[in-house]
């Protein structure tokens, strides 16, 4: 497949999990973890670290624009050939606008993969996440309450209009990660 893929998720779908599986398949695909970024960023001291870290305690998403400048950052990074498998970005709908108008600008294709697994199952993971991996930001309800509340508002629209237009795959997360892996790929034709 030549197109960039967007893993849309609830938090704990196994997502990382599905793009380890994949990237060691398909060595052309470029892995943009964004939350993954922007945590080594908030590990240091200074004003762009607090600004990350209170919003994060806070269980809100970070601006759009500093979603923007990492895409943009990462996407002219890619050579000829190359493609993105990002699973952070867009989570909102004006990150939408700008994917899309990148995208178009880069003369690319993409395609969305959701991992649904229930609200329920959702939080048994990131509590059990929580227990093995000792994260903070795991371990206050009020906060994971805030995160899927906030992946409902905002980022199921998103997925909802991938969807609209023809460019989403839906995979069931709530099985093993074999069967999650085989149905995705299934899906996308690979």
């Amino acid at each position: 497949m030549n197109k960039d893929i967007v893993f849309f998720w609830i938090q704990w779908s196994w997502k990382w999990t599905q793009a380890k599986i994949f990237l060691e398949k398909y060595n052309n695909y470029k892995y943009i973890e964004p939350g993954q970024i922007f945590r080594a960023l908030s590990s240091n001291d200074n004003v762009i670290s607090s600004y990350m870290k209170d919003t994060m305690a806070q269980g809100k998403m970070l601006s759009d624009s500093l979603a923007f400048d990492l895409f943009s950052m990462c996407s002219h990074l890619l050579e000829d050939g190359e493609y993105m498998l990002t699973d952070w970005f867009p989570r909102t709908m004006a990150q939408l606008h700008y994917f899309i108008a990148k995208e178009c600008e880069m003369k690319r294709d993409f395609v969305g993969v959701y991992f649904d697994i229930s609200r329920e199952t959702a939080v048994e993971r990131i509590l059990n996440r929580a227990k093995e991996q000792n994260r903070a930001d795991d371990m206050d309800m009020n906060t994971i309450n805030k995160r899927l509340d906030t992946f409902e508002k905002e980022t199921m629209p998103v997925i909802k209009y991938f969807d609209s237009i023809w460019k989403l795959v839906t995979v069931r997360a709530d099985v093993s990660v074999d069967e999650i892996y085989k149905k995705m790929i299934e899906q996308l034709w690979m």
